[in-house]
């Protein structure tokens, strides 16, 4: 009788840990052509930095602790965030009804399981991003700068851009907002990039999203940037000695003195592009590493976010969209781009998210909503 039961335990731990496994394949079934992607672009590079003699050393964990930091800072803030609302709600029970939502976003496992592993496939987007954008330069030196700069000013009637951003936008303290919003960037990133990996509702839009992203990182970031390879208005000066952005970059460092005697920080542009010259001088492979200024990954991304936003609310879309177009404003602004940088990257990632759209609908069968 007792070796009965303990053939039912164990055969019922087996079914349950076959059911688990089944859910985490099938969860993970859900983003195979991402996860693909990323596993078949991770192995090229990675077999080419064996075979081929670059000066800088691949990394797959780039940003992992990174990455795991944020998704920790992430959900703390959450917890903390979401115990006070309950509190101020004046909910009954609120440690009871808490730990109930966690339960829920924690079980079943397959859900923290998925959001691990496409953590690990994100890793693996930004160690590959960083380390083909520090190869520009070296496979395709700065040349097309002044090019882009004479550009900017025939499409904006003679004058540079960063002439009618600063006539606009004429004391620092408009500078230091546009320099946080620019750095908003990246929580906002962060923040649309957590939703769609745990809000699965509309299948669709979210893999169009996971799938575009991970491609405009790849074609924008890195084929478009070293087939057009330019370093930036900021970097002009020190690249080809041109100094037409000289007036430019003093206004800055003017406007930067200027918050910092008034104990108002600085413009952190300028440090962030200290920073990432001494990295390209070094030839180094860190967080952020590497210049490229065609095109603008940053107003990519805040295009793509106010794309995939827009298909789910229309009214916080339109508010991305006025965000991505302060992201254009700012880069041109802070002198990380040429304004055409952002226009060409508009253009290439609204037809990227098209044309993705369009091979999702013909060739995968996602839904646009799950029950």
């Amino acid at each position: 009788m007792e070796q009965d039961n303990n053939y039912q335990i164990n055969v019922s731990w087996q079914q349950k840990a076959a059911t688990w496994l089944q859910s985490v394949k099938n969860e993970l079934l859900n983003d195979k052509i991402f996860y693909t992607y990323c596993f078949i672009s991770t192995a090229v590079i990675y077999l080419c930095s064996l075979y081929l003699d670059f000066p800088i050393d691949y990394s797959f964990t780039t940003y992992l602790e990174t990455l795991m930091q944020a998704l920790y800072v992430t959900g703390l803030s959450w917890c903390i965030y979401y115990y006070f609302y309950l509190i101020l709600r004046k909910e009954k029970q609120p440690a009871k009804r808490f730990i109930r939502k966690l339960k829920h976003l924690i079980f079943p496992l397959h859900r923290p399981v998925s959001v691990f592993v496409s953590m690990m496939a994100l890793n693996l987007i930004f160690s590959n991003h960083t380390f083909l954008k520090s190869l520009i330069p070296i496979i395709n030196p700065f040349k097309w700068d002044l090019t882009f700069a004479n550009i900017d000013t025939l499409l904006h009637f003679g004058f540079a851009p960063w002439e009618l951003t600063h006539a606009l936008f004429s004391n620092a303290w408009a500078s230091l907002a546009l320099n946080v919003a620019y750095n908003a960037w990246f929580f906002c990133m962060w923040g649309i990039l957590i939703f769609f990996l745990i809000y699965k509702k509309y299948p669709l839009v979210r893999q169009q999203f996971l799938l575009t992203f991970a491609l405009s990182w790849m074609i924008l970031g890195v084929f478009f940037a070293t087939l057009l390879s330019s370093a930036g208005p900021c970097y002009v000066e020190l690249i080809t000695g041109d100094e037409q952005f000289v007036p430019l970059m003093k206004t800055l460092e003017a406007q930067s003195q200027y918050l910092t005697n008034v104990d108002a920080g600085q413009l952190w542009a300028l440090p962030t592009q200290q920073y990432l010259w001494d990295e390209y001088i070094a030839n180094a492979n860190g967080i952020g590493s590497g210049i490229s200024a065609m095109p603008s990954l940053h107003v990519s991304i805040a295009v793509l976010m106010a794309l995939s936003i827009y298909r789910l609310n229309k009214t916080i879309g339109y508010f991305a969209y006025a965000f991505a177009v302060i992201i254009q404003i700012g880069s041109v602004h802070l002198a990380w781009h040429y304004a055409i940088d952002g226009y060409l990257a508009t253009l290439l990632t609204v037809m990227l998210w098209k044309i993705v759209g369009w091979a999702l609908r013909r060739y995968a069968s996602y839904p646009e909503r799950s029950e």
